[in-house]
């Protein structure tokens, strides 16, 4: 009876395991940054990376215009978000094996505001809440 309890126990944690992998392969799979553009890659469709980004954007406080079938965003802040955050203009780009997220600050209150202040805060955290969504971690 033993046996057949752990083979249980055996199954469950290979099941365990496999979830585990396979939400880490919709996160992100590589990330890069350079002056003022940041970039990940993500293993989702595109209409879900698209999706995710907008509601990502939205939840951090951003005034959000898309246009979904090209995957172009702008994003600036609204009136009541939280400190001063910087206008985006986000690219998603699908590579056919991945989807391509790039986030480029533009003109406006970004270029009052000294590199590494707010502007890398506000993008690392669109990324954190893009990553829980993707990884069905977040509504």
């Amino acid at each position: 009876m033993a046996g057949c309890y752990d083979r249980r126990m055996t199954a469950i944690f290979r099941l365990a395991a496999t979830g585990v992998i396979l939400s880490g392969l919709i996160a992100c799979t590589s990330s890069t940054s350079s002056g003022d553009l940041w970039s990940r890659s993500y293993i989702a469709p595109f209409e879900r990376v698209v999706d995710a980004v907008i509601d990502a954007l939205e939840d951090e406080g951003f005034l959000v215009e898309a246009d979904r079938e090209n995957g172009r965003i702008t994003a600036e802040p609204s009136r009541n978000s939280p400190g001063q955050q910087p206008f985006l203009a986000i690219k998603v780009v699908d590579k056919g094996d991945k989807v391509l997220v790039d986030v480029q600050t533009r003109a406006g209150v970004s270029d009052s505001m000294p590199r590494g202040s707010r502007i890398e805060t506000s993008i690392v955290e669109f990324f954190h809440e893009l990553e829980l969504r993707l990884q069905g971690l977040k509504d």
